[in-house]
Order: C-alpha cells, then sequence, then structure tokens
C-alpha cells in the first residue's frame, strides 16, 4: 500500500484523521488479542510443561506488558465507550486521555525501547547467532532455557522489520519518510509480541531443545 497509495497509508497511520482516527491503534490492539489469549491459555493449562517457575514469570511479565499495551493503546476503553477524562487526570495527560503512557516517558518511551532491544536481541541478532554457530548455547548460561527465551522463527520477519522502520529514519525519499511513523512501529512491535506469546502454545506442544 505504501507504494501504491502513499498518501491513503499515511491517513491510515495519522493518530488524528477524520474518518479514519486511530485506525494503526486499533489494528495494534486487534493484534495483541490474540497474544493475550494464547498466553493466558499456556500459563492456566499448560504451565507444567514450561521447564522453570523463572520462565513462567518470564511469560507472565510479557503477557501483562502486553495486556498494559492494549490498554494503554486503547486508552483502557475510552476509545469504544467513550466516557470523559477526570480532570485530575486530564491535567496531567499530553492528551487528556484516561492513560498513563502520555504522563511520562517511565511510561511510554523507556519501557518501549527495552522492548525494542529485547526484540532486535532476542528475536534477531541471538536466534541468528545460535543457528550461525551450534556450540555458541553451551557457552551460554542457563542453555536449557535459551531456547525458551529467544523468538522462534515465526517472529523473525517482525523484528525484521522493526530493524527496517529505523534504518528508514535515517534514509531520504518519500517512501522512507512515510515509514518514519511512531504509530506503525507500535502495530510492528505488537505482531511481534503477539506472535511470541503464541509460540509458546506451540512450544509447550513439543519438546524445545534448540532454536
Amino acid at each position: 500500500m505504501a507504494l501504491v497509495n502513499p498518501a491513503l497509508c499515511r491517513q491510515i497511520l495519522q493518530k488524528d484523521n477524520p474518518g479514519m482516527t486511530g485506525l494503526a491503534e486499533n489494528l495494534t490492539v486487534l493484534v495483541l488479542v490474540p497474544g493475550i489469549l494464547t498466553a493466558g491459555y499456556v500459563l492456566l493449562r499448560r504451565r507444567s510443561r514450561l521447564p522453570s517457575r523463572g520462565l513462567r514469570l518470564w511469560l507472565l511479565a510479557w503477557t501483562l506488558a502486553c495486556v498494559y499495551f492494549a490498554g494503554e493503546e486503547a486508552s483502557w476503553g475510552q476509545w469504544y465507550f467513550g466516557w470523559g477524562t477526570p480532570d485530575p487526570l486530564a491535567a496531567v495527560n499530553d492528551q487528556s486521555e484516561t492513560n498513563l503512557h502520555n504522563m511520562s516517558s517511565w511510561m511510554d518511551q523507556k519501557p518501549r525501547a527495552a522492548v525494542e532491544v529485547f526484540i532486535v536481541v532476542g528475536g534477531l541478532l541471538l536466534p541468528a547467532a545460535l543457528r550461525k554457530k551450534r556450540d555458541l548455547l553451551r557457552r551460554l548460561p542457563r542453555p536449557d532455557l535459551v531456547p525458551w527465551l529467544v523468538a522462534p522463527g515465526l517472529c523473525w520477519a517482525a523484528a525484521g522489520y522493526l530493524v527496517l522502520l529505523h534504518v528508514a529514519e535515517v534514509l531520504p525519499g518519500a517512501f522512507f519518510e512515510l515509514h518514519d511513523q511512531s504509530e506503525l512501529r507500535e502495530l510492528v512491535i505488537a505482531w511481534f509480541l503477539s506472535l511470541y506469546l503464541i509460540s509458546y502454545a506451540f512450544r509447550t506442544g513439543e519438546t524445545v531443545s534448540r532454536t
């Protein structure tokens, strides 16, 4: 779409555009829901198949992070039910919405940066290194858990696209400028995280030995 109709693509990604307001953000919420539900199922019904308590906490932490992500994107239902923002919250919220991420960088940019580091390292670089050098796994601490922590192959496209978006920020040209969109990056992050959570349903259905 970006190549065929860049103007329409810009409208879809624009946050406050009449007729298409929040379309990208709504897609972000929609993409996260299957991952959250799948991870919840794994934690409730298959947690005994996870090899350690620490890994269960790891999966729970990412599930709660995705709940927070989806809730914040939808302003915890304000977009859908249309309630007014309480005055004390509106006074400290950059966009007068019922959410936390518009109040402090510690609720938005910094956590997102940490997630993006994990996506690049755990979702792309480390899996690629493990595939290239099979003996690397034995040198890492807790080699039995590493294949559970890194992202499997179904997540690599999302991780790669996120890297491409960051590269596009420093390249000239209309197509690359089109991709300099925070809403699109958030959608790609949601795409990766949802697949990462869903992967645990597959991974608890078989023995995970390596990436």
